[in-house]
């Protein structure tokens, strides 16, 4: 399944609405081979260019532009 690690404390009342809608699409996700698919959807709630968001192997990272900081990271839990 995959599970979303927030890292960072939203800045505001908006980032952390940003951050319970990705984590409830984050639930309403089955078990998957690669949650790298998801990342077209989280690009569309966190778009640039405020956000950044990246692939790596098995999953997805989110920054903020300005922060060198990783806000979340969504993984395979296995």
């Amino acid at each position: 399944m995959p599970r979303l690690r927030v890292e960072q404390t939203p800045l505001d009342a908006t980032e952390a609405d940003l951050l319970a809608r990705l984590g409830r699409l984050v639930e309403a996700t089955g078990p998957m081979p690669d949650v790298r698919v998801l990342a077209p959807a989280i690009r569309a709630l966190f778009p640039a260019p405020t956000y950044q968001v990246g692939c790596g192997g098995t999953h997805i990272w989110l920054h903020r532009t300005d922060d060198p900081g990783r806000l979340a990271i969504i993984h395979e839990d296995r």
